[in-house]
């Protein structure tokens, strides 16, 4: 695929400025090539007759300006990967580390379709520690109002996602689950054909 024909697509999928998208497609381009994330990488991808440093300042002010829709980006993307909206595994996890003395803390949810596993949706906790209840619902909640919840075949968490509101939640939804638990905790009123995924 060329720059120019990945810019076509990106400008019917997101409906972005043309401007815009040549850019993107550049930086998609750039971490292909480079498979490294940082900005003096990306520009490799990126077409500019200036020099370095007007690349440079071409990605920031796409990173400062663009606005992303990320449940249409999500949803198009299925779209133009698979031709249609796949059923999917979802995976429900965390990752943090430390920036200096601060704490990033994300809370992710990535899909596994076949033998690929990415990251749809997150959302960044503003404290460090474990998510609640609230913050999981949400990030589902996007799922649910982007693809619905009858494309959900299992829900995947470690023994962090516990709670009665939160079992009690993928259960109400009929959300298919399996999840690690403490040796001390346990569950009662839950239907063992809850736990499995869907075939």
């Amino acid at each position: 695929m060329t720059i120019r024909s990945f810019t076509e697509k990106l400008t019917q999928t997101f409906g972005w400025r043309k401007e815009r998208c040549q850019t993107f497609a550049g930086l998609v381009m750039g971490l292909l090539d480079q498979s490294n994330v940082q900005h003096h990488a990306l520009s490799q991808g990126v077409e500019s007759p200036g020099p370095l440093k007007s690349k440079l300042e071409k990605i920031r002010r796409f990173f400062a300006k663009q606005e992303f829709n990320y449940q249409h980006i999500a949803r198009q993307t299925l779209l133009c990967t698979f031709g249609k909206i796949p059923s999917m595994h979802v995976i429900l996890d965390r990752t943090n580390w430390k920036f200096g003395r601060s704490d990033v803390n994300y809370l992710v949810l990535a899909v596994r379709i076949g033998k690929v596993t990415f990251p749809l949706f997150w959302s960044l906790l503003e404290h460090s520690g474990c998510s609640d209840y609230q913050q999981r619902r949400d990030l589902l909640e996007q799922f649910r109002t982007t693809f619905g919840f009858e494309y959900i075949l299992s829900l995947t968490a470690d023994r962090e996602f516990i709670g009665k509101e939160w079992i009690g939640y993928l259960c109400d939804h009929n959300i298919p689950f399996l999840s690690a638990s403490k040796t001390t905790a346990w569950c009662s009123g839950v239907k063992a054909n809850r736990i499995f995924a869907r075939s």
